[in-house]
């Protein structure tokens, strides 16, 4: 007994094995290569439908920026921004303004501070000459009182000369040199020719009388000198 039912174990566990090696394993055969490919296209057509939903509120997203005017980094704060800005460059307009005043008014001021010293700088030199002059002035009312009582024409005569010399002193203080004329070359620039002898027994082009004296203040010719020439003076 025990070694038939030995038997009948071995035998049984043999057709397991045989059975088991035959039947197909889970997972294999045309439906389970089928039930991959499915799978896989449903993981595509879902990436598919997340990129045009998200292609669909990203184009939503500029349409609104568009009307409002505004993108993503412009809101509130940038306005405010914006507005500080704007009240900055006021400020600042407003303060190169004041400035622009303030030299204008400070030009005006040194303009008018200048004119008024050159009026007051002019009125205090022909002050200091009036002062020289009104000595010459009592000197020659002097004379003229001396002349009306006297018949001393000498006495007079001296007396004038005295009011002449003290003029000249006055003039050479102020700068005033008189042209040299008899004896030097005739020069257009300082001489005024009203007289030509064409032999005279001096060179050509001198100087051999004065009608008028002539003036220079430092290097400025006040007045030429008349003067009569000798010889040619080159059409002057």
């Amino acid at each position: 007994m025990r070694v038939e039912d030995q038997r009948r174990r071995e035998a049984d566990s043999g057709r397991e094995s045989s059975g088991g090696a035959n039947r197909p394993e889970a997972g294999t055969g045309p439906g389970r290569e089928a039930q991959p490919q499915g799978s896989e296209n449903r993981r595509e057509a879902g990436q598919e439908e997340r990129s045009e939903t998200s292609a669909g509120e990203e184009m939503g997203q500029r349409h609104d920026e568009g009307e409002t005017g505004q993108g993503p980094e412009t809101g509130e704060g940038g306005g405010a921004d914006v507005a500080a800005e704007m009240e900055r460059l006021r400020e600042e307009v407003e303060s190169w303004r004041g400035r622009a005043l303030r030299m204008q008014a400070d030009f005006e001021n040194f303009r008018r501070r200048t004119r008024q010293e050159r009026e007051e700088w002019a009125d205090s030199a022909t002050m200091g000459v009036i002062e020289r002059l009104l000595p010459v002035l009592d000197h020659l009312e002097l004379a003229l009182q001396s002349g009306q009582q006297s018949t001393d024409v000498q006495s007079l005569l001296q007396g004038v000369e005295m009011v002449v010399r003290q003029f000249r002193e006055i003039l050479e203080g102020e700068g005033v040199r008189i042209i040299e004329t008899v004896g030097m070359p005739f020069d257009p620039n300082v001489h005024e020719a009203v007289a030509q002898v064409p032999d005279s027994g001096q060179p050509p082009g001198t100087i051999i009388e004065e009608f008028r004296k002539g003036y220079r203040y430092k290097d400025r010719v006040l007045r030429p000198a008349m003067v009569k020439v000798s010889g040619d003076t080159g059409g002057n």
